[in-house]
């Protein structure tokens, strides 16, 4: 037996264009496997008249008011794929109160008002899904719902935005950054405005995303303190290449009792771990667990397809919950109350950039009880240092006018007290 939704969209850019794209095409094995006919009863669009990608199926109207298709009788489910903040909410808010289950790909909406729509969504009893909201073609959020639903996460890494992952990994193949962002543009990897991307701030919701998720802790910005990649040089990416590392940008989130330290900056990945290896636009997610370990996901972050299929198979799961009358249940039920700190402010190794002479690093190390490693001409790696240390380094540094830069070393921090009590400090040798 097939049973009819009826579903109504917002928004028909390159998301939309695919949603419609792949319900086209994958109609069938949908009604085959799942006894679902899924139709698309009406699309609201900024402009009428403007050009489309797609053609809309036979039946479908094409209006320029939102309020008509959330307010709609008809329709059961909504898909919002505008990207805007205010007018999606007021759209969600208005088609939860009609009764609809939404799914949404917009990720700075979940991230910063998840929490009120979500309980909205669970007072009139329907379903609000957002898989898509962070990398695009990845089912993390399921996952982390599902497959770790007896086990507990103790650790996430994400390369979660595939403009800044292309950028990096266009720096370390030669390019400056100005000639990266060009190109990503040209490719349409990148915003004509990627200050979002490139700024951190994108890789930040979807980390407050994936936190909510993975260890129930609602995360803010200002805690996060996003920290992105316009100050860093081609040269550093490459002669972090050459010592063994990879620059990424990453969101960190790790777990060591009732704490929970965070970080979106970019970081020294050690080229002997998967998670390196994600490059150009592609994305990838790491989980650390106490019954699976280490686990990696990976795919594409964006793109039409990729996020469109994400869309897609949150509708199936609406629809399905629709037809039992099983709605209302919230997307994540992983709640906890964890103290929130900043992975930078703890102990960590470091790569260091300078044009200081090896006798000014020496001197320094010294006087600040650490130890370098040098790697390049002008790279270094440090041994573990607190805040205040690399503080001071940087001052010392800043006598001689020598700029220093510093990139933590991903999976490098000290996270436990005792661990700092008992560390040695070991003088240079370089």
């Amino acid at each position: 037996m097939t049973t009819t939704i009826a579903v109504g969209m917002l928004g028909l850019g390159t998301v939309g264009s695919g949603v419609v794209m792949r319900l086209t095409q994958a109609a069938r094995k949908i009604e085959q496997t799942q006894g679902l006919r899924l139709r698309l009863a009406a699309v609201a669009v900024h402009h009428l008249n403007a050009p489309r990608a797609v053609t809309l199926p036979i039946g479908t109207r094409l209006t320029d008011s939102i309020e008509a298709v959330v307010t709609d009788p008809e329709i059961q489910l909504v898909i919002e794929v505008m990207g805007t903040l205010k007018t999606a909410e007021q759209a969600i808010v208005t088609a939860l109160q009609h009764g609809k289950s939404v799914i949404t790909a917009n990720k700075d909406l979940m991230a910063t008002a998840g929490e009120r729509l979500t309980a909205l969504a669970q007072r009139q009893h329907c379903d609000l899904f957002y898989e898509a909201s962070v990398a695009g073609g990845i089912p993390i959020l399921r996952t982390l719902t599902d497959s770790y639903a007896t086990d507990q996460v103790t650790a996430v890494a994400g390369i979660i935005n595939g403009t800044a992952n292309y950028i990096l990994s266009a720096m370390t193949a030669g390019k400056t950054y100005s000639q990266a962002l060009a190109a990503a543009q040209r490719a349409g990897y990148a915003e004509a405005d990627p200050t979002n991307d490139v700024g951190g701030l994108d890789t930040t919701y979807k980390l407050m995303i994936l936190s909510q998720f993975a260890f129930g802790q609602q995360l803010t910005i200002d805690q996060l303190a996003p920290q992105g990649i316009t100050q860093l040089t081609a040269e550093a990416c490459q002669q972090a290449a050459q010592a063994g590392w990879q620059v990424k940008l990453l969101a960190q989130a790790q777990r060591f009792g009732d704490q929970l330290a965070c970080r979106v900056a970019p970081v020294a990945v050690p080229q002997t771990t998967a998670l390196s290896q994600v490059k150009g636009v592609q994305n990838g997610v790491a989980v650390t667990s106490q019954a699976i370990g280490d686990s990696l996901y990976t795919g594409p972050g964006a793109g039409s397809t990729a996020t469109a299929n994400s869309v897609l198979n949150d509708v199936i799961v609406a629809a399905q919950q629709l037809v039992r009358q099983t709605r209302g249940r919230a997307f994540n039920q992983n709640h906890a109350d964890l103290t929130v700190t900043r992975l930078a402010d703890l102990p960590q190794r470091y790569l260091i950039f300078t044009t200081s002479s090896v006798l000014k690093l020496q001197r320094a190390a010294n006087e600040g009880d650490f130890s370098l490693q040098r790697h390049t001409a002008d790279c270094y790696e440090t041994s573990v240092l607190t805040t205040a240390q690399l503080r001071q380094l940087a001052v010392d540094l800043a006598g001689d006018g020598r700029e220093l830069t510093a990139l933590p070393i991903a999976f490098s921090t000290v996270t436990t007290t005792t661990a700092i009590k008992t560390m040695q400090p070991v003088h240079v040798a370089i």
